[in-house]
């Protein structure tokens, strides 16, 4: 009885290593960024473990900059970030490992907009008393000065900037400090528009509408054909001296399963 006691002992003890390769016991992998992402981090997160068996631990409300301050210093093991790398961040042995695109939607608690025309934006976001197609207000939310979505509706839409900074003297204008906050509060907000992204919208399960723009909706096949042009990136970051977990997430992403994990997101693979 001893003796076959021992014997199972040993297989124990001698079995550990292997378990540990397979991620049975290895450091949950920690990962966090931009709120846009957080619940699709989740998603394909829990695809990642039943593949590997590496635990995927997803810390929320970080922000971009955040995520990146904390990847540097060793509380993360990847951050998504919606900006690149700046020069001063690249120099703390931090590299971008993949770029992943989203679709950039304008999003409303009103059942039937009945779509918007991309140029008009400028105007309905710096209007005192902007209204929809049926007459009922539009309620413009907007963000922080410090947030990345604000460059981004500049960059794709003329005017935007200009327009921003004139709705922010509008004083009845609210001001969503995060990802979450921002559909959140668009969410009871009778004829909210806000931009957000459709990955959030989706993997979120939000009650919003997404808003078609020159008459093309935003959906990811509209996206993927180009036909729907607004994109936003999300840009997966890591130190250079990562752990052999890390890169095996970043090689999940690019494989078939992976990919489709992200597809179910509303998130395509990028340029790397």
């Amino acid at each position: 009885m001893r003796a076959s006691n021992l014997k199972l002992t040993l297989a124990v003890l001698f079995s550990c290593p292997l378990l540990a390769i397979n991620g049975a016991f290895a450091e949950p992998l920690r990962l966090g960024g931009t709120g846009t992402a957080t619940e699709m981090l989740s998603q394909v997160g829990a695809q990642f473990t039943a593949a590997s068996e590496v635990k995927v631990d997803v810390v929320h409300s970080l922000g971009s900059t955040g995520a990146i301050r904390a990847l540097a210093d060793g509380k993360l093991d990847i951050a998504v970030s919606a900006r690149p790398l700046k020069a001063d961040e690249s120099a703390e042995d931090l590299r971008q490992v993949s770029i992943l695109r989203t679709v950039f939607v304008l999003a409303t608690s009103h059942r039937e907009p009945k779509g918007l025309k991309a140029g008009d934006l400028p105007k309905i976001f710096a209007a005192e008393k902007p209204t929809w197609a049926d007459g009922t207000p539009i309620r413009v939310i907007l963000r922080p000065r410090s947030e990345t979505d604000n460059a981004l509706l500049g960059k794709l839409f003329a005017g935007m900037d200009q327009a921003i900074e004139t709705a922010r003297r509008h004083a009845e204008i609210p001001i969503a400090a995060t990802d979450q906050d921002n559909v959140a509060l668009a969410e009871r907000t009778p004829g909210a528009l806000i931009g957000t992204t459709l990955t959030q919208l989706k993997t979120e399960k939000s009650m919003l509408v997404t808003v078609s723009l020159d008459g093309i909706e935003p959906t990811l096949a509209n996206f993927e054909r180009g036909v729907y042009p607004f994109a936003k990136n999300l840009y997966f970051i890591a130190r250079t001296n990562s752990s052999p977990e890390t890169q095996r997430f970043v090689d999940f992403l690019r494989s078939p399963q992976g990919v489709k994990a992200l597809r179910d997101a509303a998130v395509l693979p990028g340029g790397e």
